[in-house]
């Protein structure tokens, strides 16, 4: 089993809605310790989940400041980045599943009769399969939902109003080998492409309080890559069964 990546980090701090430096970041490849699988290309597009490390079968991330944060601001102040990636198995392996999971937490506070604050998450999944039985392909693809638990939104209203929580997202096991009969395909998937994105968005309206959600104390965001032996005949069953073939191929008709 193999784990792929865990949180980001942003920030967009604002008293009236300022946003953080984004620049784009590419971490290069990692090889998983397990044998299973090598992470490539992982790119980030705004550099907000910050560089990877390594830890037994997962590649994990550990944000600091991404995040979307306010006062005063009814129009609302809104923080994105977008992960990509290839899991890539390695010789002799198949990747069957992928799973994604990510943590956030928000405060949101008014101090105000008239006032509202409000915090949302928006997260997507992008899965393509670009290599099966070690051959590239193209044309396979899934985008897989998020279950965000409790909700992917919380407000509050008036005076004295506030809340803090934390917002759990799970994909669930992603059945790769359905994707790729879903697409009329069959074989070993061996290489998979991800596409990972979150969209922070605060809120908040009044004289007093806060909006903020950050991807940071929850402190993860992982993927993860279940793989197994790709099902070749054992060296012994393999000569069995040459022996037996070209005792077939020697055999005569009867008279």
């Amino acid at each position: 089993m193999l784990r792929l990546l865990t949180l980001a980090t942003l920030t967009l701090t604002a008293l009236a809605g300022f946003s953080g430096a984004a620049n784009a970041a590419s971490y290069g490849n990692f090889v998983d310790p397990t044998g299973t699988v090598s992470y490539m290309n992982v790119q980030d597009v705004n550099g907000l989940f910050g560089a990877p490390s390594v830890s037994l079968d997962s590649l994990d991330f550990t944000p600091t400041t991404y995040q979307a944060q306010c006062t005063q601001c009814p129009t609302g102040v809104t923080t994105s980045d977008i992960l990509t990636l290839d899991i890539l198995a390695t010789s002799g392996r198949q990747i069957d599943r992928l799973q994604i999971t990510e943590g956030l937490d928000y405060s949101i506070q008014s101090f105000d009769p008239a006032g509202f604050a409000s915090v949302s998450v928006l997260a997507n999944v992008f899965i393509d399969i670009v290599g099966v039985n070690g051959q590239s392909v193209n044309g396979i693809n899934a985008s897989v939902p998020i279950e965000l638990t409790p909700s992917n939104n919380a407000s509050v209203f008036g005076l004295g109003a506030q809340a803090s929580g934390v917002i759990l997202g799970n994909t669930g096991s992603i059945d790769l080998q359905q994707i790729l009969a879903n697409a009329g395909g069959s074989g070993e998937i061996t290489q998979v492409r991800v596409s990972f994105d979150n969209t922070l968005q605060a809120f908040h309206q009044g004289s007093g309080g806060q909006a903020l959600i950050r991807k940071r104390d929850a402190d993860f965001v992982s993927l993860t890559a279940i793989g197994s032996v790709i099902n070749t005949p054992e060296p012994s069953t393999a000569i069995l069964l040459m022996g037996g073939l070209a005792l077939l191929a020697r055999r005569r008709p009867s008279a």
